[in-house]
């Protein structure tokens, strides 16, 4: 049986994003590649593993099968890889992750724990950061081997990505603001309101994503104060300057005794990511992607709930 690993994570690929399209690009290749290699998989298991839907391309039930044994002979080949390699090099590198607290405080201890137990010996490094910039030339400077962060990052092929993790946007409002009494906010009640978030030095579309400039009606952002870090944000705010939209995550990090946080419930999610350099040499990369996906669990139902979380 010609069954390349290749092929395997093809379909594990197609399966987490539902497109061919979106599949080549977390696996850095073409769409027709990504194509070419689905259909040879079917020809090694004979029978139709994906079927095109109007929703997007969804699995057989013997693609589903071969998703699920894939996954562990993946798992296997991995591991095997690994430890040869511990093995012919004795104690591994440190793994270096850059990360922001509030985006990994709900899973990346326990992917510290499961990492340490399937390699014992391998020495595990958090460098925080504040921003994308400070995350991505950590990575490009080779202060750090791999980060946690949010897309989109702009066009930049320096990165190998791997989404993980969809969340809600909520807005934090200040006190007193005429917002504060309703349970849920849409895009446009935010018209004329200004938005705070860093901007110096972050690529064009990036802003565009954080601050929703343009509004889906056409009309543009508002942009109040820069601020770098949570704690600047959370200040600017709580003083009357505007409102800061983040994902759910931080509505749980970040407790402020005179903010109001609200859903944000048409705008498009958030999507944690891990990313590393394409050219990375550290071996332990790939466990370090396969024990987060394993141990990371969607956010507690406290702070993605109907209701607005008031913190006064």
């Amino acid at each position: 049986m010609d069954l390349s690993l290749r092929l395997l994570q093809a379909l594990d690929a197609v399966a987490a994003e539902g497109s061919m399209t979106r599949a080549a690009r977390t696996l850095n290749l073409t769409q027709q590649a990504v194509s070419g290699q689905i259909r040879q998989l079917e020809r090694v298991v004979g029978t139709p593993l994906v079927e095109r839907r109007p929703t997007g391309i969804e699995l057989t039930a013997a693609g589903e099968v071969v998703l699920k044994q894939g996954a562990t002979l993946l798992s296997s080949a991995q591991a095997m890889v690994t430890e040869a390699r511990l093995a012919a090099s004795g104690r591994p590198d440190p793994l270096r992750i850059a990360f922001k607290a509030q985006s990994t405080a709900h899973f990346m201890p326990a992917v510290e724990a499961a990492l340490r137990a399937e390699a014992p010996d391998l020495e595990i490094r958090p460098i925080a950061s504040h921003t994308l910039p400070e995350e991505l030339d950590a990575l490009v400077a080779g202060r750090a081997d791999a980060a946690f962060l949010w897309l989109p990052i702009g066009d930049d092929p320096r990165f190998t990505v791997h989404p993980l993790l969809p969340e809600d946007r909520w807005v934090a409002l200040p006190p007193g603001h005429p917002l504060e009494s309703r349970t849920s906010l849409r895009i446009a009640d935010l018209a004329g309101v200004p938005v705070i978030g860093p901007r110096d030095g972050m690529p064009a579309a990036v802003v565009d994503f954080w601050f929703i400039d343009p509004r889906p009606d056409g009309s543009r952002a508002v942009f109040g104060p820069q601020a770098s870090t949570p704690e600047e944000c959370l200040h600017l705010v709580a003083a009357g300057h505007g409102c800061w939209i983040a994902p759910a995550s931080t509505v749980t990090y970040f407790a402020h005794p005179r903010l109001t946080w609200l859903p944000l419930v048409d705008a498009e999610p958030n999507v944690l990511a891990l990313i590393w350099p394409r050219h990375a040499a550290n071996p332990m990369l790939h466990l370090l992607l396969e024990q987060t996906r394993r141990t990371l669990t969607p956010l507690p139902t406290a702070t993605t709930g109907e209701r607005g979380m008031n913190t006064v």
